[in-house]
């Protein structure tokens, strides 16, 4: 079953960010305090939404989605741009229900663009032809350097 979010959803959803983290070398350092409060201020602000793929047998969240609305900053046009897409490996090929609902969502509130991204070290491959297959093109890439403190 897809399903938004609610509040009290988000304590839920450390051990997902927890696994997703340590399957990444560029992420570092989650802090479930933050993520919470943060998803919060977006959830009752109404400028972002996470779906979760939640398990009919037993309730447990399998999988999850998160994304932001935000003006362009040139154009003023409605963006969505997904913050993390997440779900267990036992339920990989589920996740498309997680990006079809997204997708809806970001039409639902007038946007006139979708951005999804992919850290390169987790299923870069894999993850292109997904979005290719469901009609996105590359846009941009970004380059990551860690500073030193």
């Amino acid at each position: 079953m897809i399903r938004e979010a609610r509040l009290d959803d988000l304590r839920r959803l450390e051990a997902c960010a927890r696994e997703f983290y340590a399957q990444s070398r560029f992420l570092k350092g989650f802090d479930p305090e933050r993520f919470e409060a943060f998803w919060t201020s977006l959830l009752e602000q109404e400028m972002g939404v996470i779906f979760l793929l939640v398990s009919d047998r037993d309730g447990e969240i399998e999988g999850t989605l998160g994304g932001v609305i935000y003006p362009e900053p040139y154009s003023g046009a409605r963006i969505a741009t997904e913050f993390f897409w997440f779900v267990h490996q036992a339920r990989r090929g589920e996740g498309l229900k997680l990006l079809r609902a997204f997708e809806s969502w970001a039409r639902a509130k007038g946007c006139a663009q979708i951005r999804m991204a992919h850290l390169v070290d987790l299923m870069p491959a894999k993850l292109e032809t997904v979005y290719r297959r469901f009609g996105y093109t590359p846009a941009e890439v970004q380059y990551l350097k860690e500073l030193e403190s």
